[in-house]
């Protein structure tokens, strides 16, 4: 049953152009004869990579909704010129990457074990009454500011392009979000890594670590020399995340996995982030880096007995880590490195408590 919302201005945004083909604002981008990035024109690009393959087509994360997702598919299905899906991946479960799983009906949806629970809030974002009426009601605000935009920007060709593919984006999210949509969880998980054979084509699936999310993966395509990172190299100058989850296990398989696709044995032609163009491998080297600089840092504050606010001062973002910007107030990241360095405080605590218990013992 859908819900009706009280949304003002929205009813006509709704009404207008619903009979227009969504995939006018889908664009699609060959990187190969058997792999391809598709996302929806807008401020919030989302790449979803597409591989066929002598055993199926493979798609890599699948969009906030299954009518956003739709047109996305129709147009990768034209692109290649069939529709046997055989995998979904999942890179993690935040708003553009599992929500339209369940479009793919015969194809086996493949994720890192922690991927299920992670996928739980979209369950209850539809299922709960108030996180239900908060999401439509930001999506309500984002529509407003749309609204504003094509007032202040559309008179430039490409700004109004933009702004009309955004605002069928949210329609059709909102929509989903009223009426309701399956939420379809992976069949395959794996903890370390996995490798899916599709015969002629191989996706090397391994654990980043709970960093950004509980669940996420990269995807390395060696016949492509193509590394899918999801939002671990997020885009090009983004601040690479420790999160409140983490751990010292956590650290040290960030480092681990980075190294591995650092090493200059390991081929990668380009790699493809969540919410930008496509990157290059030196790209990785900053975020390593980062890491490495903020650990060694702690760990000496520690040493030396200062207190976190002392090395908060010591290890200034806009000093000691030029390469990654402070993003405007807002912004979800703004201030995400006094969190990392909080959370990478506490972890570095524990790990010396920890070896403390094992030395009396």
């Amino acid at each position: 049953m859908t819900t009706a919302i009280q949304i003002g201005l929205l009813l006509p945004l709704l009404m207008g152009g619903a009979g227009r083909d969504a995939t006018e604002h889908v664009r699609i981008e060959r990187l190969s004869d058997r792999a391809l990035l598709a996302y929806w024109i807008g401020t919030g690009r989302c790449n979803l990579t597409a591989i066929q393959s002598q055993k199926g087509l493979a798609i890599i994360d699948t969009e906030m909704s299954p009518r956003i997702m739709a047109p996305i598919k129709e147009r990768i299905e034209r692109e290649f010129g069939r529709r046997d899906w055989a995998y979904v991946i999942n890179t993690h479960a935040h708003m553009h990457h599992a929500g339209g799983n369940c479009l793919f009906k015969d194809a086996v949806v493949v994720g890192h074990a922690n991927l299920p629970d992670d996928m739980q809030w979209l369950i209850n974002r539809q299922t709960d009454p108030v996180r239900k009426r908060q999401t439509l009601d930001n999506a309500e605000r984002t529509l407003q500011t749309l609204q504003d935009n094509m007032r202040q920007f559309g008179g430039n060709r490409a700004n109004a392009r933009m702004i009309r593919g955004e605002t069928r984006f949210w329609r059709l999210f909102i929509q989903d979000m009223q009426e309701g949509h399956e939420i379809v969880k992976p069949t395959l998980t794996f903890a370390d890594r996995h490798t899916l054979d599709l015969g002629d084509v191989t996706l090397e699936m391994v654990f980043y670590g709970k960093g950004h999310s509980p669940s996420d993966i990269v995807i390395y395509i060696p016949q492509e020399k193509l590394l899918v990172t999801g939002a671990i190299a997020y885009q090009r100058d983004h601040l690479p995340e420790i999160g409140e989850q983490s751990q010292m296990e956590d650290v040290q398989r960030f480092l681990a996995v980075l190294d591995e696709f650092i090493a200059p044995d390991v081929p990668i032609r380009r790699i493809i982030p969540s919410h930008s163009t496509p990157l290059q491998k030196k790209d990785l080297v900053p975020i390593r880096a980062y890491y490495q600089r903020l650990l060694a840092g702690v760990r000496a504050a520690q040493r030396e007995g200062l207190t976190l606010e002392q090395a908060s001062q010591r290890l200034v973002q806009s000093r000691e880590f030029r390469t990654y910007l402070e993003p405007p107030p807002g912004h979800w990241l703004y201030r995400g490195h006094n969190r990392n360095l909080r959370n990478l405080w506490r972890i570095c605590l524990d790990e010396a408590q920890q070896s403390t218990t094992q030395a009396k013992d």
